[in-house]
């Protein structure tokens, strides 16, 4: 296992284009609410855990909102909060490519993870969202560049709402693959980059440490950006089946 505390990066955009496709969790309001929640328990986890925390924003928005919400919690961590224009590029490419070129530029911009080795790893968190059990997931963090989760069923899929990478291992396996990531080059029969990263990623297993299950099943509060919400009762029975499933029959990756 890796040495923890380990840094944490929650992404966001909380005034998203209009013409991002596949979102309808637009409202600005809702969005900044969601984030301060999220925020607020994650200021909560161990400092033995998660003693650094950066917050990045890609639509040049006001964080005094967070700003306080920090400041009320009076908290040890060492807590950075950003926010800048989004990069321009066209936004039919879809959500996937905005994330990734806003984890790349938080790589250079932020205080906390500019200072970060190639080899050092930092975990990654739709920031809307809040990973009930993110302190086991950090806990058990292995040794590696890319550590994130591989479905086989239903359908092959890369769960890219939470995993742990160095700067070299997110750079080969997304930023580097970044045409991959669009939602209007997707081939036929392919719904979303995620089912197209299961293939691909998988080849990088010689060039970097790729780990592609992980060891704890992430129990994930919140809306995704469709609205659905992940604590419904048929997320939860699907959650729980995998769960279980990791502990009995970790091969079948579902």
């Amino acid at each position: 296992m890796t040495t923890t505390p380990l840094p944490l990066l929650l992404t966001a955009t909380i005034e998203p284009p209009a013409a991002v496709p596949f979102l309808t969790r637009r409202n600005p309001a809702l969005r900044l609410a969601d984030y301060c929640e999220a925020l607020r328990r994650y200021l909560r986890l161990p400092d033995s855990i998660v003693d650094r925390i950066v917050f990045v924003d890609n639509s040049a928005s006001d964080l005094a909102v967070l700003e306080q919400l920090v400041a009320a919690a009076g908290t040890a961590k060492d807590v950075e909060l950003l926010s800048f224009p989004g990069r321009d590029y066209p936004f039919d490419q879809g959500r996937s490519v905005g994330e990734t070129y806003l984890i790349e530029d938080a790589l250079a911009r932020s205080r906390i993870l500019s200072r970060l080795g190639d080899g050092d790893l930092f975990w990654k968190v739709t920031g809307r969202l809040h990973v009930r059990n993110l302190a086991r997931l950090v806990a058990t963090t292995p040794e590696c560049d890319l550590y994130l989760d591989f479905r086989r069923y239903r359908i092959r899929w890369v769960d890219t709402r939470v995993f742990a990478a160095t700067p070299r291992g997110f750079r080969a396996a997304f930023l580097s693959r970044i045409e991959l990531l669009r939602q209007d080059l997707l081939p036929a029969g392919v719904v979303a980059p995620e089912q197209r990263l299961f293939d691909e990623l998988g080849e990088l297993a010689d060039a970097i440490r790729l780990e592609p299950r992980l060891r704890v099943e992430p129990s994930i509060e919140g809306r995704s950006g469709l609205g659905e919400d992940y604590r419904r009762p048929r997320r939860r029975l699907e959650s729980g089946v995998r769960a279980v499933t990791r502990r009995i029959a970790p091969s079948l990756w579902i």
